[in-house]
């Protein structure tokens, strides 16, 4: 019997994306969503600039530059500010992707994650971070579009709190002068970062070998 292939977007955490970002707050606007996604429940659902505020001492619009373990610490200045009980941890770098062999446990592990509800992963990428968001699994194949058993492609979704575009803004306003309207959106969409993307997951597991500061990040609620 053919069947479907396994594919996931967790849309509560989805929900609770801040868009758009400051200019370059991507990783406290990342925390943001998953703090909430985490313990809005409890405590309500927090902006960027509150909790930018409190863990970074900073409005969010003046936060750049953070690194990985500012980001884990920041979380757990806001745990105890707010009395709730998280923590966190690198959840993917080189060592735990290198190994090919563990490939399929690790997988089965990262889709089981990005489905808790207890847990929030956030992506540190080239000078900015996402929030993972779901996985999408399609077949190498058009004729084995519904053969489970067919070889994968494996897509991570990422949700986006930035909403940069690389084309300046005289640019901008002189396309829309010019072109139609349809064309010129057109365009301003092509280029510009879209709510929701996705990235392969052989794509990531190298950039997380060649990149040693690049990593997936794991944020957990505890009861």
């Amino acid at each position: 019997m053919l069947k479907t292939h396994d594919r996931f977007v967790n849309n509560e955490l989805l929900k609770f994306i801040s868009r758009p970002q400051y200019e370059n707050s991507c990783s406290i606007t990342s925390l943001t969503a998953v703090f909430n996604y985490l313990f809005a429940e409890k405590i309500g659902i927090k902006t960027s600039n509150e909790l930018a505020v409190i863990a970074a001492n900073k409005p969010a619009k003046d936060v750049t530059g953070a690194g990985n373990k500012t980001v884990m610490e920041w979380f757990n200045k806001l745990c105890i500010h707010y009395g709730v009980n998280g923590n966190c941890s690198y959840y993917l770098r080189r060592k735990e992707v290198e190994d090919w062999d563990n490939n399929p446990n690790l997988i089965s592990k990262l889709k089981k994650d990005i489905k808790s509800n207890d847990i929030a992963l956030i992506y540190h990428l080239k000078n900015h971070y996402n929030v993972v968001v779901g996985y999408f699994e399609h077949s190498e194949n058009p004729d084995d579009a519904y053969d489970d058993e067919a070889s994968l492609q494996r897509w991570i979704i990422l949700g986006e709190h930035s909403d940069y575009n690389p084309i300046s803004k005289i640019t901008q306003r002189a396309l829309k002068a010019i072109l139609p309207e349809d064309k010129y959106n057109l365009i301003m969409e092509s280029v510009g970062r879209t709510p929701i993307w996705s990235r392969r997951w052989k794509s990531i597991r190298h950039d997380l070998m060649k990149t040693p500061i690049h990593c997936v990040m794991v944020f957990n609620r505890e009861s």
